[in-house]
């Protein structure tokens, strides 16, 4: 099932299709009921395939260049959450950052994985309403998250026959920076900024006082400039 299927009656025909098979055991939820096709990484020996709303598939590369999928990857059943197809190696420390986005509360949690693969404990995000979030940053110190006026809306998607995620022209965005240590989310900080959308972070890094951001949204690159403090240069991730 894709999120260009969730549209009107009949996304939520799809809905409850997909939940009748796994309840009638057609669909074997614990292989994992994600597409794995938006992006592949490599950490702590494993290469994962990644889409946005499962966890991590595991690949294998055999001798004649197939790939077999070896099964889904919950760091030892600490991973509850979806797995963006985004998250951040670090290639001076060896550790992973990554966060998963739900429909339901918390609906955005941030995670750490050391450069042995182990998950340290979630950081939910508070943010107003369920969002889409595709994409983070990480610099030297601190992760951004965007919380963006594209929200899970399934009661449009039935009533007004649109998509289940719907941009909402009225709302202003927001990029909210935490120390990318942090142990909870009370340091983080949020900036306001106009209304808009942003798929995906191009490049980011930070340096006394700022960071400078370059995004992309459809065909226009935006840069963005955010007053903070003791940032210090870290290279683009």
């Amino acid at each position: 099932m894709k999120i260009g299927d969730l549209k009107g009656l009949f996304g939520l025909l799809m809905v409850n299709m997909q939940q009748l098979r796994a309840k009638l055991k057609i669909l074997d939820i614990s292989y994992g009921h994600g597409t794995g096709n938006t992006a592949l990484i490599y950490h702590h020996g494993k290469l994962l395939a990644l889409s946005e709303g499962d966890k991590p598939y595991v690949l294998k590369v055999l001798e004649d260049g197939d790939l077999q999928t070896v099964g889904l990857l919950d760091y030892d059943k600490r991973l509850k959450h979806s797995f963006t197809a985004h998250p951040k190696v670090d290639p001076f420390t060896g550790e992973m950052f990554t966060f998963g986005y739900s429909h339901n509360p918390p609906y955005v949690t941030y995670r750490v994985i050391s450069k042995d693969g182990f998950m340290h404990d979630p950081i939910p995000i508070t943010v107003a309403a369920p969002v889409m979030m595709h994409d983070f940053a990480i610099t030297e110190n601190y992760a951004i998250f965007m919380d963006l006026p594209l929200y899970f809306r399934p009661k449009e998607m039935v009533k007004e026959g649109k998509l289940i995620f719907s941009f909402d022209e009225t709302k202003n965005a927001r990029f909210g920076v935490l120390p990318r240590y942090a142990k909870d989310e009370l340091l983080i900080r949020w900036f306001e900024l106009p209304n808009c959308f942003i798929s995906i972070m191009v490049c980011i890094f930070s340096f006394q006082y700022k960071i400078m951001q370059e995004t992309v949204s459809e065909n226009y690159v935006l840069l963005f400039n955010y007053f903070s403090n003791n940032y210090k240069v870290t290279a683009c991730q």
